[in-house]
């Protein structure tokens, strides 16, 4: 469903024709907005990776065989998405009495703040086109050991072709709003003077799906059955376009 607003539509002299000195032309200023709304094409899915061990090469060994079982697991629901890191850090772990204080004086790793262990943790991002499975990536990636999974946003991959049909209705309704306010204010429609493009599409609406479980270890063999399907239809990307149309009236 298409929705159109006529959002001002007034009888005016040309303020910048004024300003000149010249004879006012009268004119009729239409601003018309077309909304139509699309099936999103792309889905964004974010979580991270933890691993932990008694050096840094252990953590960062257990995080990375956990980014790959994840990855193999989303592989058989989306091939072929685009799977980005987006931050990677290692941390040392001391003891739970240690009041070290990064902002005061320095403290020597010993005693109660010891280095006891090493986290590493990895925030990753996939974009996939499999939109109705993105649900289900978050249930498989919540099993396989990723924390906070979650869809971040739906969108649209290319939206030039519904901008232009969006720009040929909002003007086909102006002309429509123009032909009205002539006919009752008992004038004759002009030509076209001008046509402003005002359009700002901000970020789409998204649907949020969370996983809140910090930690989802996945069961042990024999092997688990297929993940959770959570069925998903993500609601319509809203592309609206608005213009403002300026015609002449004729004498």
């Amino acid at each position: 469903m298409r929705r159109f607003a006529a959002l001002l539509a007034m009888l005016a002299p040309g303020a910048a024709i004024a300003q000149t000195g010249e004879e006012p032309r009268p004119r009729i200023v239409i601003t018309s907005a077309a909304t139509i709304p699309s099936p999103p094409d792309r889905a964004v899915v974010s979580f991270s990776i933890h691993g932990e061990g008694t050096t840094s090469d252990e953590a960062v060994r257990a995080m990375v065989a956990k980014r790959d079982r994840i990855e193999n697991g989303l592989a058989g629901i989306a091939a072929g998405a685009d799977i980005r890191a987006a931050q990677v850090g290692i941390a040392e772990v001391r003891g739970r009495d240690c009041k070290r204080n990064v902002y005061g004086n320095p403290q020597l790793s010993t005693g109660e703040c010891a280095i006891v262990g090493y986290t590493a943790d990895l925030q990753v991002e996939i974009r996939t086109g499999a939109v109705n499975d993105a649900g289900t990536m978050v249930s498989l990636a919540g099993r396989l050991g990723a924390t906070n999974p979650r869809i971040e946003r739906f969108f649209l991959a290319e939206d030039k072709e519904i901008r232009r049909r969006g720009i040929a209705e909002a003007l086909a309704e102006a002309k429509l709003q123009a032909e009205a306010i002539a006919s009752a204010s008992g004038v004759r429609l002009g030509s076209v003077l001008s046509v402003s493009n005002l359009s700002f599409n901000g970020p789409g609406p998204y649907d949020e799906i969370v996983a809140t479980g910090q930690r989802v270890i996945a069961p042990p063999p024999p092997p688990p059955p297929p993940p959770v399907a959570i069925g998903l239809k993500p609601r319509a990307i809203e592309t609206q376009v608005k213009v403002q149309v300026v015609y002449a009236i004729l004498p």
